[in-house]
Parts: C-alpha cells; structure tokens; sequence
C-alpha cells in the first residue's frame, strides 16, 4: 500500500473513514495541509479507482425490515453469464448487497424485507433468475452486525457502527426519504447541494438531516475503498459455532475488534452464526488469523468456511421507500 498512495493519502482516508461528511476544511486541520490540498487529493483518489464512493450507512433496522443472507453456488455457467445474471439480481429493489467470489459459494445477496412472506418471494424471485445454473442455496437470518475500521489505514482510535434487527419503525416524512435517496450513494454532497437536489429550503434539509443522525437512522457516512488497489484480498470467513455462552461470544468479539484483519462482523441466524470480512495482504496471511482464531476458540467452533471476494456489485443500505 505504501508505493500506492503516501501518508497523507493515507491520513486523509482515515478520516473519511471516520466520517466522510466531514468537510475539506475539518479534515484539513487533522491532517495538516491545506483544504485545497486535501480536496485535490480525495478528488485523485476517486480519479485512480481507490475510493469508488461515499455511501450513507442507514441503520434498517429502523424500518421494521428483517435481513437475510442468502448464499449462491451455481453450475454450467460461464463469465459472461454470471455477470448477466448478477446485475439481474443487483436490480432487485429488496437486495441491499451483493458480492460474488469463489469458495463453496458464488455470490452472497443481502435481501431485506418487512415479512418472512416477502421474503420467499424475494427468494423465489432469484432462485427463479438463476433457473438451471443454481446447484445449492441456503440462508440465514441478520441478528446484528458490527462495521469497524479500514484497519490497514492505522487510525490512532477503533471506532465500529453497529447495524440492528428488525426494531420499531420509525415515521419517517417525505422531506426525510428524499434526503435519504439522495445522500445514499453520495454521502460526502454539501448541504446546499443537497437541499437543491432534493427541492427542500436549505435550512429544512439542515435540520433533517441532523435529525436523521440524532434518531440513529443514518448511522455514518462511509467511503467504499477498492482495496485490491491498495494490495488487499478481501476474504469471507463463515462459522458455525457449538456450546456457545455469553461470556466466550463477549471475548469472541472483543477479539474481532481488534484483529487488524477484521473489518466487518455479522452475526446471524442459520448454517452460520457468524461471518467476518478480512482484509489481508495474501491467502498466507488469511491462513494465520483463521488458525489463530482456531486455536483461541476451538471449544465453540464446529465449523468454518471462507470465501475470497473479487466483486462487490452492490451496496446500498437504503430500503425501498413506499
């Protein structure tokens, strides 16, 4: 990553990492250039492929919608085929994320919805799309998930965004959904820019978006960084756990936390109880944090699977809007 971008790329990055609303100027004082500097240099970084964009990270929790992962392996399909077939599913209005790679499973697909109901016919919907290319499927249900840092940019503190079942549904008024679509996949847009855009006076857009922060529906603004740039591998390590109690599911995460592979961690419901998104620099360095975590928690693993993502298609943490 060094030969790749300096240490001001780097520190500017760490920042937009903590919060990518922050403007040229407040990054500017942190990192120490100028705020011309700092916007010439983000604006570079988007130039080279590195950050591919700022999203909005909504917690949908806060929409009474349950989550499910839904696991992909197909069969007699070719490059040209798969990808078709994926951006079919990427359009789906239910689907909030979807990576593809090799491992025991193609693609993983985020489906949200507010009933199991809907969900089948989500399912069904995919399931249908992929006809005789799908040779295995299976699926397990979001409990929470925990968002931690770009590791590999060495901030001085951890920080992590918390995403949350299906809780109480917030009202949300048309004013909140348009600042909600139009910030979802351009979190770093000015206020002023956004309120044109969503054609609200700027003062309205400024205090709904506050609120929107304050209520926990918007809990960050993130960038999404295209690591294979920057000399990562992106993994997907799957578990199942056995005699699982609070304390050692505590120390568990509290190890998550603050590996400096572990980006993501989701806990589920289902064939797996939790999946961690690494970011590592070779499949060697893969193979030791998975024995390390073997080795501090073999009394509670029965099983583990990974997956190596080469693409991520879609993420986007906006519901439909009704």
């Amino acid at each position: 990553m060094d030969r790749v971008i300096d240490e001001r790329d780097r520190k500017i990055l760490s920042e937009l990492d903590k919060n990518a609303r922050q403007t040229d100027s407040e990054i500017a004082k942190k990192v120490g250039i100028s705020k011309q500097l700092v916007n010439y240099r983000i604006q570079k970084l988007v130039e080279r492929g590195i950050i591919t964009n700022f999203y909005t990270l909504v917690n949908i929790g806060n929409f009474s919608l349950n989550s499910y992962y839904l696991f992909i392996q197909l069969e007699n399909i070719n490059k040209e085929q798969e990808k078709k077939l994926l951006e079919k599913i990427d359009s789906l209005d239910s689907v909030g994320w979807l990576v593809s790679g090799m491992g025991r499973w193609d693609a993983v697909v985020l489906i949200n919805t507010k009933s199991i109901l809907e969900f089948e016919k989500s399912l069904n919907q995919i399931v249908n799309l992929c006809g005789n290319h799908l040779h295995e499927h299976i699926f397990t249900t979001l409990i929470g998930a925990e968002h931690l840092n770009y590791k590999f940019l060495q901030a001085k503190e951890t920080h992590s965004i918390k995403q949350t079942e299906k809780a109480q549904e917030l009202k949300l008024d048309k004013t909140d959904q348009k600042i909600l679509q139009t910030i979802s996949q351009n979190a770093r847009m000015p206020i002023t820019e956004l309120a044109e855009k969503a054609k609200i006076p700027l003062h309205v857009a400024s205090y709904h978006l506050k609120q929107l922060i304050k209520n926990k529906t918007i809990e960050g603004f993130k960038p999404k960084l295209n690591i294979g740039k920057l000399g990562y591998q992106w993994h997907l390590l799957l578990i199942q756990f056995q005699k699982l109690n609070d304390k050692r599911k505590q120390e568990f995460l509290e190890f998550c936390r603050n590996n400096k592979a572990i980006y993501y961690v989701t806990n589920t419901i289902g064939n797996y109880n939790v999946m961690l998104d690494m970011h590592v620099k070779s499949v060697e360095e893969f193979k030791e944090v998975l024995l390390e975590i073997k080795d501090k928690f073999s009394d509670i693993i029965k099983v583990y699977e990974s997956m190596i993502i080469f693409d991520e298609y879609k993420i986007n943490y906006l519901p439909r809007m009704n």
